[in-house]
């Protein structure tokens, strides 16, 4: 993975020669580019197809996904930092948060091997009067025990005006945040 993108994105996981997968959550977001057959997901016993190729985007908050197929899988997951999935899709945002349990279908085609390029072509600077990302590896760092005051001191916005703003861009509040994230770290 390219340097200026681990800033944004977590990790980027093959998942392959099985016919069932469980992905955990992670608290951020997941897009998973199905690489050949077509193949379903599960979030809270609601199913949904992926055909070959699709790109889907989820919120992998606090839910499992369930992956399953017939055949053998070839897919890749990309787990996104906390908001960092928001400087590569913000068109999708509104959505996913209005419907956080459904995913998002979006293009087709996504290469593996050319995911680098794919997402330096994507990122779209945040316009946000803060770093998100800072406070989220603060959070990531601190866990739940994260001093609010140096959030603030990072934001260097009034606390309502953050509290918006960080739900707006992930969905969570800090305290679950940084709890949801504690708990995938140990697991």
């Amino acid at each position: 993975m390219h340097k200026k993108l681990k800033k944004y994105i977590e990790s980027y996981e093959l998942i392959q020669n099985c016919k069932t997968q469980t992905l955990i959550p992670n608290a951020g977001m997941i897009v998973l580019i199905n690489q050949e057959t077509n193949c379903e997901i599960i979030i809270e016993n609601i199913s949904y197809k992926i055909e070959s190729f699709q790109a889907v985007l989820i919120n992998a908050y606090e839910n499992p996904v369930y992956i399953q197929s017939d055949e053998l899988i070839n897919l890749v997951a990309i787990r996104f930092k906390g908001a960092g999935a928001s400087f590569f899709y913000e068109e999708y945002m509104d959505e996913l948060m209005h419907n956080p349990k459904e995913p998002i279908f979006m293009e087709k085609d996504i290469k593996e091997i050319e995911l680098d390029n794919y997402f330096q072509k994507r990122f779209k600077a945040s316009k946000l009067p803060f770093n998100i990302m800072k406070i989220i590896d603060l959070l990531d760092e601190q866990g739940s025990s994260y001093n609010i005051d140096e959030v603030l001191a990072i934001a260097n916005v009034p606390r309502k005006i953050l509290d918006k703003l960080f739900r707006l861009k992930t969905g969570l509040s800090f305290k679950t945040y940084a709890i949801l994230k504690e708990q995938y770290i140990k697991n």
